[in-house]
């Protein structure tokens, strides 16, 4: 734990966090890879974009002082969170979050569009324009290319784009680089995802965390129905 980027998130004292996480904090990170999962509505983008604004990124995905603009929409939790930091400092950090991956590339495509001494910041996702590829294959040029040792991600749904074949590559990368030294915080609802060996998988309900197995999980019980029956288990539904 001690090399851990990242080792703690609570609130500042007098500090109240939303109801929906009200008796999260403080949260204890413990592996370079921490897979949280929850419900919709649960508070894992609310809690993961306001780490990431903590951290100096866009509310709308990548890395320090890239700063771009839809809609200013995130939580004001960011200004309530304390981040305890191990000694070692992270060298790269970076915030994807899949329903605002589109406009990220787009602010990408329009500053290569502006005149520039340095390279084109393309250069640093595998040289092509994101918006030439599918959603699924930017995404991994992301991880393949952008995503560095001693780096430290969080990652907001980052299955939403990618098949389950890709999901494996990108588990793949990810035990990689931890390896390496980088530390990942996910936000997921991908029973692949939870299943990632060595991980710290943590389920947010009804305001608070705990550890949780996949198997244990009710994304791994309703996939696992559905696959077992042939599909007879969804025809059920037409009859409630």
């Amino acid at each position: 734990m001690k090399s851990l980027f990242l080792q703690q998130i609570r609130l500042k004292p007098g500090e109240v966090a939303p109801h929906f996480i009200n008796s999260l904090f403080p949260l204890q990170l413990v592996s370079p890879i921490t897979v949280i999962i929850g419900e919709n509505g649960s508070g894992k983008s609310t809690l993961l974009e306001s780490v990431a604004i903590k951290l100096g990124c866009n509310p709308e995905g990548g890395g320090k002082n890239f700063n771009f603009i839809t809609e200013n929409t995130h939580s004001p939790l960011h200004n309530s969170l304390i981040l305890s930091k191990g000694y070692a400092r992270e060298t790269d950090v970076f915030f994807y979050r899949a329903e605002t991956f589109y406009n990220f590339n787009t602010a990408i495509r329009q500053l290569d569009q502006e005149p520039s001494f340095g390279p084109e910041i393309k250069t640093y996702y595998g040289g092509r324009d994101m918006h030439s590829m599918s959603h699924g294959e930017a995404m991994e040029a992301l991880f393949q290319n952008r995503f560095k040792a001693k780096g430290l991600y969080i990652l907001d749904e980052p299955e939403a784009s990618l098949s389950p074949l890709r999901q494996l590559t990108f588990i793949r990368r990810v035990l990689e680089l931890a390896q390496k030294g980088a530390q990942f915080v996910i936000a997921t609802h991908s029973p692949l995802i939870m299943s990632i060996p060595g991980c710290d998988l943590l389920e947010i309900s009804e305001g608070r965390s705990e550890k949780i197995s996949p198997e244990e999980t009710d994304a791994y019980a309703i996939y696992k129905a559905v696959i077992n029956s042939s599909g007879e288990f969804i025809k059920t539904l037409e009859n409630e």
